[in-house]
């Protein structure tokens, strides 16, 4: 397992490719996905960090976990880390 911080979290999501989720323009966010990260472990320990750290929200009728940094929030869809395969990234 990698360790990680707050800090090395940080540069890890502000260095990473979010692409703009088009197909839901009316709830703006951007999303990443773990197919083009080099390091699949580097993603799944991000996204079990995310959920170490977040706070639980809902959204409409499902909760989800939100980690947030820097005026945005990321969360992914609560799969199971080693099946979740993005994560979203929006404006807090």
């Amino acid at each position: 397992m990698i360790k990680l911080n707050k800090k090395s979290v940080q540069q890890i999501l502000e260095n990473s490719h979010f692409k703009f989720a088009k197909t839901m323009s009316n709830i703006p966010h951007s999303y990443t996905l773990k197919e083009n990260w080099e390091n699949k472990e580097l993603f799944n320990n991000i996204v079990l960090f995310i959920r170490k750290h977040g706070v639980q929200e809902k959204f409409y009728s499902k909760t989800y976990t939100y980690y947030y940094l820097n005026g945005y929030k990321y969360w992914t869809m609560g799969y199971d880390a080693e099946i979740t395969t993005l994560i979203n990234k929006a404006k807090a």
